[in-house]
């Protein structure tokens, strides 16, 4: 009689046998085979049920298809929560969260994001924490709650000083995402305080040259820009550039923004003079 972990193992080779022949299209057959064939000799107990969920839904996932993956997740993510695998079950419901996400699903993934964070934290996991709440808040800026957004990143900054210390680029990249999201609800002297920290956090851990650093002062000639501050505006503009420019080609999306951010300011700045 085979063992249930000599049935896993063969399951899993004529799995990865099949699809590694297969072409993109045909991945999703494949997976609902494979998981229908795992329900016939794994027991509803086993948590290797639960895997063999999960890797159809990696394989739905790689083939494109995200509607598959996100419900073989879910599937997923039920059993272990009934099994209480509460590794998987918060690697899971972060999937379903991410996925929910790129297919515009804002309320579901925010729930899944909120549940993610729920399980990690029950399981005292803070891993996975700062990018789960990074991704929250941006949910939650698209669906306009910009309370929740500045107080899931503010967790963010938070919980990154805790697993690393306050000048880590994690707590600089959401000191970045809170200004720039002050930016654009015209708050602009949040936003420099914001953009302000991000940058000497970057200054610090990479060094005057850096493309975050760049970032950061971008941001930032953005801010003075806006608020009518033109002289350190240009400034931070020609900074930005100098260092872009020993790290971008020409054609860079984020260089040519401010390259065409800097030619507007000083097209203003002519059309001002007497």
């Amino acid at each position: 009689m085979q063992t249930t972990a000599s049935l896993w193992e063969l399951l899993c080779r004529d799995f990865e046998s099949e699809r590694t022949s297969a072409r993109s299209d045909q991945y999703g057959e494949i997976a609902h085979k494979f998981v229908q064939a795992a329900k016939r000799v794994l027991r509803s107990s086993s948590p290797q049920l639960c895997d063999a969920i999960e890797i159809a839904g990696d394989v739905c996932q790689a083939a494109g298809d995200f509607s598959s993956a996100a419900l073989r997740f879910e599937e997923a993510l039920s059993k272990s929560l009934r099994l209480g695998v509460t590794s998987s079950a918060g690697r899971l419901a972060a999937k379903v969260a991410i996925l929910r996400d790129s297919l515009g699903e804002i309320s579901e993934a925010r729930m899944r994001y909120e549940q993610a964070l729920a399980i990690y934290e029950r399981a005292r996991d803070h891993s996975q924490h700062v990018m789960l709440l990074n991704q929250l808040a941006a949910v939650c800026k698209r669906a306009g709650d910009f309370a929740e957004m500045e107080k899931n990143y503010r967790r963010a900054m938070e919980v990154a000083a805790s697993l690393h210390d306050q000048n880590h680029p994690e707590v600089a990249a959401a000191a970045n995402s809170l200004g720039v999201a002050c930016s654009e609800t015209r708050d602009f002297s949040r936003a420099e305080s914001f953009h302000m920290q991000a940058l000497a956090i970057r200054e610090k851990c990479f060094g005057p040259m850096h493309p975050d650093v760049a970032e950061s002062m971008a941001n930032l000639a953005f801010v003075y820009h806006a608020s009518g501050d033109h002289q350190k505006a240009l400034a931070f503009y020609s900074g930005a550039l100098q260092i872009y420019k020993c790290f971008r080609k020409a054609d860079d999306p984020e260089m040519r923004a401010v390259i065409t951010n800097r030619d507007a300011l000083l097209n203003e700045s002519v059309t001002r003079t007497p």
